[in-house]
């Protein structure tokens, strides 16, 4: 039983002040800023003020498991978010723990210190459960039961895990009393640090004398059942014994520690796995929860040098990789590594781009696939129609799908039956390649669109960025298998996956498994070109030989173009894997790795909506290639462009802006003007081309209207609110009119 001198006497204001959960705020922002960063980016992404636009805060505010959102998806959820709190609570001790040694004297020291350290954890519990709440009923449009069941989910999980792992603290730990009855030693050399774990030191306190001035003053803490106690004064506590109170904690923390590390590597493991593949937010917790650990590692190990010490890590591990050859590179699935590397100097590719006689053999089967299409129409001298659609993730998959579909049926499916050509980047091509399986396989129904549509509305964020965080991130030790040849398996293989279960399995085809089709004109031909980072050049990808696209007539000339076909003609082109393809012409930076090809020197593959988003270039270079054809085969050339934003906007207030907007002005400009510059080179080409091509050209722009009060986001997640805002442009006033002029032109 406590004796009076145990118990100082302290003031109102100290009581307050002084509070124990007070205090371990005060002393995480004072020493353990590192470990508030991740509290901050979780903060930040479940407020909406970071990766909005790539869709991030999605993942938390509306969690899936085996495609669906449930009380099961937020209990998951829940659990990792209990496990990073706990891990959050356990760094915390290992680093302040010996700040507060009246611990020692409680009862379960341990699970005192977390009563007390929750100020942070259930803050961010309750702004969760306020935001999620908020977020479902405003975007997907859940019901009010649906929504406190989720609640109530995250709760559980949350409780849960938090629950449990305090149970093992409870009865593993001992506090002062029971090594005071079994009696300890009170050697010098057995004085160490307040908790040693799986990655702390046993670093020997120095000041053994009770007058340590790293002690931080306490007057009151919450103590079981919520209720608040006046803190002992230990400094008359033996303190071997005291110290012997938090060592016991080693095997608690460390058996917690590598059961998370265990956890991340089972689940990375099995993430090919539908039942393993957990909600992204959870396997972002989780990897929080490690690195979380990490970070206390270094506190302590190193204490006050933990920054600089971090910083020289991260410059010596960017030197090691500059330096040494990555195990980490993403491939083009179904080409061949092992063939010798193609040459990528400038002699080679001159080489490629200067082959008379490829051209004109090129050209002639071109034509070729002109007359078959010619032949299908039924006319004598029917209108051509090339299509261009813009990236964009999700947003402009959904809304290539639905614009052509819709100005498909204007046209009583003249559009599609005259299409020539389809060629654009990124989101706008994976849909409108799904589009051109739909009506080859099935019909060109509104009930077939639809369906085709909400297939490709799902998900496909999720397993991109749970297999990012357990597999991408540490170690990618998981390959598979295609047409023979063996590939890691990342984030961009995870997608991929995802992609052909949405779609049924129907744009798994190799590239060449296309060229027949577009030959013959069964379908219409489809181009893609992602961007060469190296040299800013375009790959220009099709099944079929297209060497007019890249031609030059002089050594003293250049053309953007590099034809994928010839460039790796040793290296089974045709193998491709078709969604690699699309993968590739969609790998936005950061979301998908760069796909690194056998060339010498290596070359990297990035979104083709980097040098161009609509694809317009390559559409009238193709129509420059084959314009005296066109002109005297056709009625005219319709270009009809899908565009997921408007052409023409207002300029925006300018103001004061602050130094930080300044210093970081030229990077942002030449981000928010690339596409406007993109437009600005586009229209003056096609100003060009309509005095080059003697025949009638006409430009048709299919518009999805969306601005700063009516976003959407840039991602592979879409709300059903977002989802709704795409369908609802097809009915607005410009959209009409250009669906009804369709169905004018090829009535005429």
């Amino acid at each position: 039983m406590a004796s009076k001198r145990d118990i100082p006497v302290f003031k109102l204001w100290e009581k307050i002040i002084y509070f124990f959960p007070v205090q371990l705020l005060f002393v995480h922002l004072k020493k353990n800023l590192l470990l508030l960063i991740f509290w901050l980016l979780l903060f930040a992404i479940i407020t909406k003020s970071i990766s909005l636009k790539y869709g991030v805060p999605y993942l938390f505010l509306y969690p899936e498991y085996l495609g669906e959102v449930s009380f099961i998806s937020h209990t998951l959820v829940g659990l990792a978010s209990g496990a990073f709190i706990m891990a959050f609570n356990i760094s915390s001790y290992a680093v302040n723990g010996f700040r507060f040694p009246f611990l020692a004297t409680l009862n379960r020291p341990f699970i005192k210190y977390c009563q007390n350290n929750t100020i942070i954890p259930l803050a961010f519990s309750l702004l969760y459960l306020i935001s999620a709440a908020t977020f479902q009923l405003e975007y997907e449009g859940e019901s009010w039961g649906n929504i406190i069941l989720n609640g109530i989910g995250f709760a559980f999980g949350n409780a849960l895990f938090i629950l449990i792992t305090a149970l093992y603290f409870a009865f593993t730990n001992k506090n002062f009393s029971s090594f005071a009855i079994l009696g300890v030693p009170t050697r010098k050399e057995d004085f160490i640090n307040p908790i040693s774990d799986l990655f702390s030191t046993n670093r020997k306190w120095e000041h053994s004398d009770g007058t340590n001035k790293k002690e931080w003053k306490v007057s009151t803490y919450i103590s079981k059942f919520g209720r608040i106690k006046i803190a002992r004064d230990s400094s008359h506590y033996d303190r071997a014994t005291l110290e012997k109170v938090f060592e016991q904690n080693r095997i608690n923390a460390t058996f917690f520690q590598t059961s998370v590390i265990v956890a991340i590597f089972i689940l990375g493991w099995l993430s090919n796995y539908d039942w393993m593949m957990i909600p992204a937010a959870s396997s972002i917790l989780l990897f929080f929860t490690m690195l979380i650990m990490l970070v206390s590692a270094f506190y302590s190990w190193f204490k006050g040098w933990t920054s600089i010490i971090l910083i020289g890590i991260l410059l010596l591990f960017n030197v090691l990789s500059s330096t040494t050859l990555s195990i980490y590179n993403n491939q083009a699935y179904g080409l061949n590594y092992d063939a010798p590397k193609a040459d990528y100097s400038l002699n080679a590719i001159n080489a490629l781009q200067i082959d008379s006689t490829a051209v004109d053999s090129d050209i002639k089967k071109g034509i070729v696939r002109l007359e078959n299409w010619k032949r299908k129409t039924g006319e004598a001298k029917p209108i051509a129609v090339f299509l261009n659609v813009p990236g964009g993730g999700l947003r402009s998959a959904i809304w290539t799908m639905q614009s052509v579909g819709a100005a498909n049926q204007a046209s009583h499916g003249a559009l599609w039956k005259n299409l020539v050509m389809i060629s654009g980047s990124s989101g706008g091509m994976i849909g409108a390649a799904y589009l051109r399986e739909v009506y080859y396989r099935s019909d060109q129904s509104e009930l077939a669109l639809k369906s085709a549509v909400t297939d490709m509305g799902n998900d496909k964020l999720n397993p991109v960025a749970a297999t990012a965080v357990l597999n991408d991130f540490f170690f990618r030790f998981k390959s598979f298998e295609y047409k023979g040849k063996f590939y890691t398996r990342d984030r961009s293989s995870a997608f991929e996956s995802k992609l052909n279960r949405d779609t049924h399995g129907w744009l798994d085809r190799s590239l060449s498994e296309y060229a027949e089709l577009e030959i013959s004109a069964e379908i219409p031909m489809m181009l893609l070109a992602p961007t060469i980072s190296n040299d800013g050049r375009k790959l220009l990808i099709s099944p079929q030989l297209i060497s007019y696209m890249t031609q030059v007539k002089s050594n003293t000339e250049l053309n953007e173009n590099i034809e994928f076909t010839r460039l790796f003609q040793e290296h089974s082109p045709g193998d491709l894997s078709f969604i690699s393809a699309l993968r590739m012409s969609a790998t936005f930076p950061y979301v998908f790795p760069s796909a690194n090809l056998p060339t010498n020197p290596e070359i990297e593959i990035l979104d083709a909506g980097i040098r161009d988003n609509f694809g317009m270039s390559n559409t009238l270079r193709y129509i420059y290639t084959f314009k005296d054809w066109l002109r005297e085969n056709t009625s005219g050339v319709v270009v009809i462009q899908v565009r997921d934003q408007q052409k023409f906007n207002e300029q925006k207030k300018s103001g004061q802006n602050s130094i930080l907007q300044s210093m970081t002005q030229p990077l942002s400009t030449f981000y928010n003007t690339i596409l406007d510059v993109q437009d600005y080179q586009q229209d003056e080409q096609i100003r060009m081309a309509k005095d080059w091509y003697e025949g009638d050209l006409t430009m048709i722009d299919l518009v999805l209207e969306r601005s700063d009060n009516n976003p959407i986001s840039l991602s592979w997640h879409l709300t059903k609110k977002e989802k709704e805002r795409i369908e609802s442009a097809l009915k607005t006033t410009y959209n009409q009119y250009q669906f009804s002029y369709l169905e004018r032109l090829f009535a005429e």
